[in-house]
């Protein structure tokens, strides 16, 4: 595995050139041309304008999807679940990887700019000064769509022509991981917009931090991981993580 760790050591360069990216779109998007900048505060307005109260609970329960215990209660349960299935260290160590190195780019991003938020009634308590990106857009990103990685990984290692439980469950469970990867984002993201909390601009940063941190780790830790995994397991002929186990031959 110290393939694995090789790899995992250049996230802080990727982390990196994450917080350029962002800090520089954001002081571009705050102090540059001011197209950007109308175009969010009409939207924001619009919708600020067209509030219902039954929206208005809605997004507020909605918006625990990302809140920030929620994120951490749920990458805690994945990791120690990983650990416990597995033993092995690189599976919850990506999984905590997604959500800690994302909150770490967010937070410094998000003081660097210091974007004040919309100029509307704001419906949740918050920083004033923390609009951009959407932490909660990203973390939602890194979160749903991690989750959705590492069944897809799973399901990989069910063969197609198995007709056992396992290969249901492993595909089922997949299926659902990616709707939600992409639903929950983009719920979470109009309601962060909706609540006042956010521009447009900021939840597109959201997404884009989030995006950008999901690949990085998947590439240089759960990818590989699971690729090296394979590789020594099956040279020891054991099963590969999440393989379902090969059906007796009869006698």
């Amino acid at each position: 595995m110290n393939i694995i760790r090789a790899q995992a050591a250049r996230l802080p360069l990727a982390a990196a050139i994450l917080v350029l990216i962002l800090v520089g779109s954001g002081f571009l998007i705050d102090e540059g041309p001011a197209g950007i900048r109308d175009e969010d505060t009409s939207a924001v307005g619009w919708l600020a304008g067209h509030r219902t109260s039954w929206l208005v609970r809605a997004t507020e329960a909605a918006t625990w999807l990302a809140d920030t215990w929620t994120v951490i209660a749920a990458t805690a349960a994945l990791a120690a679940v990983a650990a416990w299935r597995t033993r092995a260290w690189w599976l919850p160590g990506g999984i905590i990887l997604l959500t800690a190195g994302e909150t770490a780019i967010y937070e410094i991003s998000n003081t660097l700019v210091a974007r004040p938020r919309p100029a509307v009634a704001r419906l949740d308590p918050g920083d004033p000064m923390a609009s951009y990106p959407s932490g909660h857009v990203a973390a939602s990103v890194c979160l749903y769509g991690g989750l959705a990685l590492l069944l897809l990984h799973v399901a990989r290692r069910h063969p197609r022509h198995s007709r056992g439980r396992g290969h249901g469950v492993a595909r089922a469970g997949a299926a659902v991981a990616v709707a939600a990867a992409v639903a929950v984002p983009l719920i979470v993201a109009f309601c962060r917009t909706y609540r006042g909390m956010h521009h447009p601009s900021d939840v597109l940063a959201g997404v884009f931090l989030g995006a950008c941190w999901l690949a990085a780790v998947n590439r240089t830790v759960l990818a590989r991981g699971f690729a090296v995994d394979d590789r020594e397991r099956r040279s020891a002929g054991l099963r590969p993580v999440g393989a379902e186990p090969r059906p007796a031959h009869p006698m």
